[in-house]
């Protein structure tokens, strides 16, 4: 038997106001002549309010016991003869009934609200804790994810500044064998610009600063996806890429840039790997447009697609199908795209067809 469900612990000041209403009544009680019958009958009823108030704040026992002290004070007559009781001592017994009923029933009453608000705290909580750890968890997995995706970008990185070193490499040989001119001066200018100019897109890339929502020109942000795109293809050779714009005039969105990039270089990065291992044609497509409520952007590839017998499972988290996969791209994929409004499809077309929609917002549009 748990004492919880039979008892409130109350504070030392609730029993404090008990003890001392119900010492100064029954003492104004017991200290009145017994010809005051109104006085005793307003006794009797603030006596019922101190077993109220005991109930209410100490539970079944509270209500019970303080019921028990005054009744035996009230009349102490009745306990004595309890078996044998006399007529005139009847009314007596009855107001002691109704005194321990009384206190019996606010008891439980206030037990029930006690337990349930017991059970509530707890629940809360238990959800308030959980709630941390996923946030916890969540902000780890994203981290994780992208970092994963930007290792998948080393081979591009690598392609894209071997290039540039090489022309520098050159030069720096022919200013060795003194064949100095402005020519070789300019192109090692350029090469240095180039490669800064790409490691600054990159550390903007890799940014894990906190979320900031901006108005987004769909343009300018298209052209750096593709970029990102190319550069993810760049790690094999033969991935026919095809970007189309159909953006017949400006066209803006609100959003954070960085998580949004997470969106597209996930999904990127699942059909970069698909068609690495494909036999036959590798196509890849990249397309946005903008419609009259919506962005759209899709992102199509030629590999095997989705299976029907999974295709309701992918966005659980560590549920994967590679065996170096984490199972955790499309999880954080689609909550950033529902944190934004957005909507995300997926179809099997000859391959994975995601289609991505934002809102899109007017041009005069300012975040707060």
């Amino acid at each position: 038997m748990s004492l919880e469900k039979y008892y409130i612990p109350g504070s030392k000041t609730a029993a404090l106001i008990s003890i001392i209403s119900i010492s100064v009544i029954t003492y104004l009680h017991l200290s009145t002549p017994a010809g005051f019958h109104i006085i005793h009958i307003i006794h009797y009823y603030m006596l019922y309010l101190a077993v109220i108030y005991t109930a209410m704040k100490f539970g079944f026992l509270g209500g019970l016991i303080s019921a028990f002290i005054i009744t035996v004070f009230y009349a102490p007559g009745v306990y004595l003869s309890l078996l044998d009781l006399q007529h005139y001592q009847v009314r007596s017994f009855v107001e002691i009934l109704m005194m321990y009923t009384l206190g019996l029933f606010a008891g439980l009453y206030s037990q029930r609200i006690y337990l349930q608000n017991s059970k509530l705290k707890q629940t809360y909580e238990q959800l308030e804790k959980s709630i941390e750890e996923k946030i916890k968890m969540e902000k780890e997995i994203a981290k994780s994810e992208k970092l994963r995706v930007m290792g998948q970008l080393s081979a591009g990185i690598a392609h894209e500044i071997r290039n540039p070193l090489a022309s520098l490499k050159s030069a720096s040989r022919m200013l060795k064998d003194g064949r100095n001119s402005p020519q070789i001066l300019d192109i090692m200018t350029s090469e240095i610009d180039r490669l800064n100019a790409f490691v600054e897109r990159f550390l903007q890339y890799a940014n894990f600063g906190k979320i900031e929502n901006e108005k987004i020109k769909v343009s300018s942000f298209f052209d750096e996806l593709a970029e990102l795109l190319r550069l993810l293809c760049k790690s094999t050779d033969d991935i026919d890429l095809k970007i189309r714009s159909y953006l017949a005039e400006e066209c803006f969105m609100e959003g954070d840039v960085n998580n949004l990039k997470q969106v597209f270089l996930n999904i990127f990065s699942n059909s970069v790997e698909e068609l690495k291992g494909q036999i036959g044609e590798k196509k890849l497509f990249f397309e946005v447009d903008c419609e009259d409520e919506y962005v759209v952007f899709k992102i199509k590839d030629t590999g095997s697609g989705i299976p029907d017998d999974i295709k309701e499972r992918i966005y659980e988290p560590f549920f994967t199908t590679k065996e170096t996969g984490t199972g955790l791209g499309l999880t954080i994929t689609a909550k950033i795209i529902k944190d934004h409004d957005g909507i995300l499809q997926i179809e099997n077309d000859n391959g994975a067809h995601f289609t991505i929609k934002f809102k899109r917002v007017s041009d005069e549009y300012t975040s707060d």
